[in-house]
């Protein structure tokens, strides 16, 4: 397959490019139908969807040819075609021109990667678009500040349209285009409710489009992907309220934290000083008991000592009684 652009190249050898002259989507180099094996016709399938996933789409081509057919045996030569199939990315003049054997899988999504890496693309499988798609990273830094309470709008539409100006005669021009639309509708929200309303818009307006996006078979290829990139570039503007309510989150999530462990770090003071207060009424008490056994031990040790001194005055009484008696009577013997 060759393309004038970026393309992405298929061919095979005789009796061995299998099925994709039924690729409906895939550009036809020449106009013979030829025989296959069975390696193609297992890859016809995924090539139709690649080659449907693109079509319309100028950044890439998806394109096949009959390398035996007599009109494509010069690009088959030119090229180096000798397998079956075959596979090839053309890159443009502009970026050289080079041809760039395909190794990878022979998958769809495979395929998908392949391609928006090259062609700079952002297809899903079924040729949808993804979330990317239509983005501009240096406008989304601006057109996420853009709907903030306290934005300066009119420098960053300035900013916005210099970063337009520049991407003239690119591709990404008319997506940029969508960006200074967006921002000059809402330039002049000067107060909280004007820039409310700006967002309550925002929001709507990507509903709209994500019901059209939803409507695939039933509104044109191009329109849906229009639709999607649209849509997209919106959710760049609505970004500022994610971040606004995911901040609002954190703080509340924040103060209960603190309010957590400042009910904790009470309830563990109260608790340490009940421990104190248990702590010296125990000790007290101990004490005051020990104060009475020691009260109550000196003082039995003290009757004992004065029954002591009390007997050994008796006995000593006892002695004298007995020594006056008997010198009475050795006097009254000698008389």
């Amino acid at each position: 397959m060759k393309v004038s652009t970026t393309a992405v190249l298929a061919a095979a050898l005789p009796l061995v490019l299998a099925g994709l002259e039924d690729a409906k989507f895939s550009t036809a180099l020449t106009p013979q139908n030829f025989d296959s094996c069975g390696h193609c016709k297992s890859l016809e399938p995924v090539w139709t969807k690649i080659a449907q996933a693109f079509e319309g789409d100028d950044r890439c081509k998806v394109a096949h040819l009959n390398a035996d057919d007599a009109d494509a045996r010069p690009i088959a030569q030119r090229y180096g075609v000798s397998g079956y199939p075959t596979i090839k990315f053309l890159a443009p003049p502009s970026k050289g021109g080079s041809a760039e054997p395909y190794q990878g899988a022979r998958s769809e999504d495979a395929f998908l990667a392949f391609l928006n890496e090259k062609c700079g693309t952002d297809k899903l499988a079924g040729g949808l678009l993804s979330d990317l798609a239509g983005r501009i990273p240096s406008l989304d830094q601006l057109a996420a500040l853009y709907l903030a309470p306290t934005a300066t709008r009119p420098a960053l539409l300035a900013s916005a349209s210099a970063v337009a100006q520049s991407l003239a005669g690119d591709s990404k021009s008319r997506l940029a285009d969508y960006y200074l639309r967006v921002m000059a509708k809402f330039a002049d929200a000067s107060d909280s409710d004007a820039v409310q309303a700006a967002r309550e818009w925002v929001d709507k307006e990507r509903a709209r489009l994500g019901k059209l996006v939803g409507k695939k078979g039933q509104v044109a290829v191009q329109k849906l992907e229009e639709a999607k990139m649209k849509q997209n570039i919106l959710a760049a503007f609505a970004s500022v309220q994610a971040s606004a309510s995911s901040l609002s989150s954190e703080a509340s999530a924040t103060v209960s934290s603190a309010s957590s462990v400042a009910s904790a770090s009470a309830s563990s003071l109260s608790s340490g000083a009940s421990s104190v207060l248990s702590s010296a009424t125990d000790a007290a008490s101990s004490l005051g008991s020990e104060a009475t056994k020691s009260a109550q031990s000196a003082y039995g040790e003290a009757a004992q000592q004065a029954q002591q001194a009390s007997k050994v005055a008796g006995s000593v009484a006892g002695q004298a009684k007995e020594t006056v008696v008997s010198a009475a009577q050795k006097v009254k013997d000698e008389l």
